[in-house]
Formats: structure tokens, C-alpha cells, sequence
């Protein structure tokens, strides 16, 4: 018995550019501008502000190579398992054989993508010691690396659950700290690049529970002054 696995049509017969903007994007997009999610994105700037502030102290650390959290090797391996590729290959394994969340994962990576771009080129920051970049532009804020893995790691927890999402966020977060302690980005870099990620994933999954008509409801902590404020929202 041998069995095959088809990429179904998602667009049910609608034609193709309408339904990208109409049932991916645009929705998707319209969620972003929600509360919870607007408060990711100050999250990740105040924590972003607050890294800023040390990072140099950091860079310095890791320039005299002593006492490093992980070896030169491993940050060069997580450096290397966390470009993209792992990300997107799995979304391209999600759309053969879950493809409703391969949808949702893969609009996570593609906005994330699109805004990570954006912003290294609006801001312009160069990379610790001057190192070269993969843009034809300064890129070091916010980190790709990071913000393509977080987006991975938060589609992977909102369709499966804490089982991938425990490993998948730990992934991400390795290997953001790789991309720091081989200073390849700065401390604020990577900070603003996991609070990107985590953004858009949150987004596309609310598009996807939208239009399967789940409600789900969450806790979210915000820090502020000396404590943190908690945040209960239920998505319909």
C-alpha cells in the first residue's frame, strides 16, 4: 500500500491575487493593529530601549572571548540552523500535510520577512566591529535570524500546542543568543527581532482561528514601572 500526500487548492476556485490580499494578508494585517499585538511590539521596543543600553558592555564581553555562554562552534551552528531555512522548510512541509496551519505559518514568515527588511533598511544600524552584511545596506536591527525564528516558533505553538512550542521558542531563543555572543548582532537587535516574530505569528494565527471560527482565550504579562501588568483576551 503506498500512500501520497497533494498540496490541495486553499483558494477553493477564487482567483489566486484576490485571495492572497482577501483571505491572507489583508486580514492578517487588520489583526496586527489589536491590542494584544500592538502591546508585543511595545514590549519588544521598551525591551529593545533597555538592551541598548548595555549592549556595547556585551559586545566588549564577547569580544575578549572569556567566559562566553556558548562556544564559538555551537553559535556558528545556531547561527547557521536558524537563517530561514529550517523555517520555511518546515511551512513547505505544513502545506502538504497540514495546510491550513502551513498557511498560517507560512504568512507568519512572509510578513515577518517583509517588515524585518523594512526596518533594517529605515534604520540602517551596522553590525557589531563592522562586520559585513547579507543586505546591500546596514541590517543589524532588528535580527532576521531572530525574528524568522520566533514567527516559526509561534506558529508552531499556536497549532501544536506547548509540546512544539517548548522546543521551538528554546530554538529560537539559542539561537538568538548565538547571533549575540558571536557578535554578529548587538543585545537591542535580537530583542527587537524575537518581539517581531512573535508579533506577526500571533497575527496569523488569529486569521487562521478567525476563519475556522475558534475562540481561544490567553494571559499576557506587560512589564511596566517596577511589576508587570496582566492581560486577559479572549479571540473570537
Amino acid at each position: 500500500m503506498s500512500s501520497a500526500y497533494a498540496l490541495e487548492d486553499p483558494t477553493k476556485g477564487k482567483p489566486f491575487f484576490p485571495w492572497l490580499w482577501e483571505d491572507q494578508f489583508q486580514p492578517t494585517l487588520e489583526h496586527a493593529t489589536e491590542f494584544g499585538n500592538l502591546g508585543i511590539l511595545a514590549a519588544g521596543a521598551v525591551g529593545s530601549i533597555a538592551a541598548f543600553q548595555y549592549e556595547n558592555d556585551v559586545y566588549l564581553h564577547n569580544r575578549r572571548g572569556q567566559n562566553l555562554i556558548m562556544s564559538k562552534e555551537d553559535a556558528g551552528s545556531l547561527g547557521t540552523l536558524g537563517g530561514g531555512g529550517l523555517g520555511i522548510g518546515i511551512a513547505v512541509a505544513q502545506l502538504f500535510l497540514d495546510q491550513e496551519n502551513g498557511l498560517q505559518h507560512a504568512r507568519a514568515i512572509a510578513l515577518t520577512s517583509t517588515s524585518h527588511v523594512l526596518l533594517a533598511w529605515a534604520f540602517s544600524k551596522k553590525r557589531p566591529g563592522g562586520r559585513e552584511d547579507f543586505l546591500p545596506f546596514p541590517s543589524s536591527f532588528p535580527s532576521g535570524h531572530a525574528s524568522s525564528a520566533f514567527a516559526t516558533a509561534t506558529s508552531l505553538a499556536y497549532s501544536y500546542g506547548y509540546w512544539a512550542g517548548i522546543p521551538a521558542f528554546t530554538l529560537a531563543t539559542a539561537i538568538a543568543a548565538a547571533r549575540v555572543s558571536e557578535n554578529a548582532h548587538w543585545l537591542s537587535d535580537v530583542v527587537a527581532g524575537a518581539a517581531l516574530g512573535i508579533y506577526w505569528g500571533r497575527a496569523s494565527a488569529q486569521t487562521k482561528m478567525n476563519q475556522a471560527g475558534e475562540t481561544r482565550a490567553a494571559w499576557m504579562a506587560f512589564p511596566f514601572r517596577d511589576g508587570f501588568v496582566a492581560s486577559y483576551t479572549t479571540e473570537f
